[in-house]
């Protein structure tokens, strides 16, 4: 009886253990998911931030480009004058 006893007891010493380790292991565990979610949560922030500057340096370029082509497309006001002389005739 006295073994018995004996067993039971080193039993539920071990069962409190191992009780134990798998709450730190489960809590540790929640912790690491933790870092993970908020790690998840950063880099998404990042890729929006990414995105609305790419966004901004496509309106920049299509606003430079769309000033550009309409400075190309219209002559300097000398040429202007001068093709005006030339289409109308001189009395």
């Amino acid at each position: 009886m006295h073994e018995i006893d004996k067993a039971r007891k080193k039993l539920e010493v071990e069962r409190d253990e191992l009780q134990s380790a798998l709450e730190e292991a489960e809590a540790a565990l929640e912790q690491e998911e933790a870092k993970g979610q908020r790690a998840q949560l950063e880099i998404a922030a990042i890729r929006q931030d990414i995105d609305r500057r790419l966004a901004e340096k496509d309106e920049e370029f299509e606003n430079t480009r769309y000033i550009t082509v309409q400075r190309v497309r219209q002559p300097p006001k000398y040429q202007r004058d001068k093709i005006s002389t030339d289409i109308i005739p001189t009395a």
